[in-house]
């Protein structure tokens, strides 16, 4: 624990010195990071971040230290990091384990002015060890530099003093900070809106290390654009228009539903933990509405096909009320529900904005917990490449795109409101158990064919098309197609109304 020594300041000036703040850090190298590179709360909040930064975003590491775990999982998202720190030997650290990002050799109270350069910022823990005016500062300059829209998550360690000394791991340190209640004001104050806000309890396994209050942050900049270009609602380019539905069917799916190990299904529910009155949309082989009403006691759903509405029947004794309806008008009036899900059912609409405008309109963004949850097929999907590559030329259809139909529900979605806008990869996998690899390519055949073409004239000529791919996949020894997911979860962003939600430098030391 973070300990005060001496109830007498020193001069502030000797909070200043960048020499003097990274001295405990080159001294600890690796050791910090063992140390503080686990905090639960930091690995939630890159999450929080990842899951909502545009593709190849510019990001900014203050304090990066070792480049664990911060820089090293944004750069490996595709983003482009850098880092300053102002201890050399954390800088030569982070080059050495995360060369995929940049370092500097940087106090971030001297970086370059450079209002709107940066996607997000992160400050975990590097503000500790400078003068309150230089804190002031700081957190107004970062505001300056994201770009509208950008995303900055900050972590401190919150008490009322400044520059004290204090005992931190083995060192004398001197440091400055605020109440928790300042922060807030602070960076509202420099034009960022407060999403999330937490207060946790963190005791390091060091020696004479006690529990440490940890202040956790996450902040919006006005502005930006409509929904980001995630890169999971890829790949990019996006088609310029909706190809038009797929056709549905009930044999199909059912054909491969006993195929499946999904993934999505329990991220969809546990992402609905806190909502009580959910709308399904397109209730299908009853899978979803099945967790979400055993998780919450109950749901609605709405069914297009009379077959599967039929067959949802028996679920309403176990929670799941069965309706008929269509995507593009649902039979409710305006905000009944606290959130509305849709899990594989855009591809099958006619009208995509409209759908998606329907999903927006059945929600009270007032809730608290207020979200529109989809999900589709992820950009590196195999089976949707294998449809694009072997079925669509010969089916004389346009090719399938579900970046696509995520990217413009997103669009219509913020248009309604509904603008803090996340995405989450879910494994989803198709597997075929047949002995060696002839046979699983023969089931594939027949399964995928009916799967996506049931009835077609040309049924047998696909089945015989899709015979060489599936061959050649079977032959490398799987006995799996992946069929990954993408949810896009969309919250309204009222002010106040946060969403619902590791170590690179713990000091003003690092920048992190």
């Amino acid at each position: 624990m973070m300990t005060v020594e001496s109830a007498v300041p020193a001069p502030v000036t000797t909070l200043a010195s960048a020499e003097t703040a990274a001295r405990p850090f080159d001294a600890l190298g690796k050791t910090y990071e063992d140390t503080y590179a686990h905090l639960p709360e930091q690995l939630a909040a890159i999450d929080w971040l990842l899951a909502r930064l545009p593709r190849n975003s510019r990001v900014l590491d203050i304090g990066s230290g070792t480049g664990r775990p911060t820089a090293e999982r944004i750069a490996a998202a595709g983003h482009r990091v850098t880092g300053c720190d102002v201890s050399q030997t954390m800088v030569d650290l982070a080059r050495s384990q995360v060369p995929g990002a940049h370092f500097e050799l940087a106090d971030v109270r001297t970086l370059p002015e450079a209002p709107g350069s940066w996607d997000a910022i992160t400050a975990f823990f590097p503000l500790l060890q400078m003068p309150r005016t230089d804190l002031d500062a700081t957190l107004a300059g970062i505001a300056q530099w994201l770009v509208p829209g950008g995303l900055f998550v900050f972590a401190t360690v919150p008490f009322d003093a400044e520059d004290e000394e204090l005992q931190w791991m083995g060192h004398t340190i001197r440091c400055t900070s605020y109440p928790a209640e300042t922060y807030r004001d602070l960076l509202e104050a420099a034009g960022l809106t407060i999403v999330h806000e937490q207060l946790s309890v963190f005791c390091p396994d060091f020696p004479g290390m006690g529990e440490e209050e940890h202040l956790f942050i996450y902040a919006i900049k006005p502005g930006g654009p409509a929904a980001p270009t995630h890169a999971l609602a890829g790949p990019y380019p996006l088609p310029e228009a909706y190809r038009g539905p797929h056709e549905l069917s009930e044999t199909g799916w059912l054909g491969m539903e006993a195929r499946f190990e999904r993934q999505d299904v329990a991220l969809v529910a546990d992402t609905l933990a806190d909502n009580h009155e959910v709308l399904d949309v397109g209730g299908g082989t009853g899978a979803v509405v099945r967790e979400i009403a055993a998780r919450l006691g109950r749901v609605t759903t709405v069914e297009p096909h009379a077959a599967r509405e039929a067959a949802m029947r028996p679920l309403e004794d176990r929670g799941v009320r069965v309706l008929p309806g269509r995507a593009e008008q649902l039979p409710f009036p305006d905000r009944g529900f606290d959130a509305a899900v849709a899990t594989w059912v855009l591809h099958y609409c006619d009208d995509l904005d409209k759908a998606a405008a329907e999903l927006a309109r059945m929600v009270d963004r007032t809730h608290p917990q207020a979200k529109v949850v989809l999900v589709q097929g992820a950009p590196d999907n195999e089976l949707i490449a294998l449809w694009n590559t072997t079925c669509a030329d010969l089916l004389g259809e346009p090719r399938d795109h579900q970046g696509y139909l995520l990217s413009r529900a997103a669009h219509i979605l913020a248009e309604h409101g509904f603008t803090d806008i996340s995405f989450t990869r879910a494994r989803v996998d198709v597997v075929f158990p047949e002995p060696g690899p002839e046979a699983k390519a023969e089931a594939a055949a027949q399964v995928l064919a009916e799967f996506w073409n049931t009835g077609h004239p040309r049924l047998a000529d696909l089945r015989t098309a899709l015979l060489p791919a599936l061959r050649a996949h079977f032959a490398n020894g799987t006995d799996r197609f992946n069929d990954d997911a993408v949810m896009l979860v969309a919250r309204p962003r009222p002010a106040g109304a946060p969403p619902t939600p590791s170590a690179d430098s713990a000091t003003a030391s690092s920048a992190a």
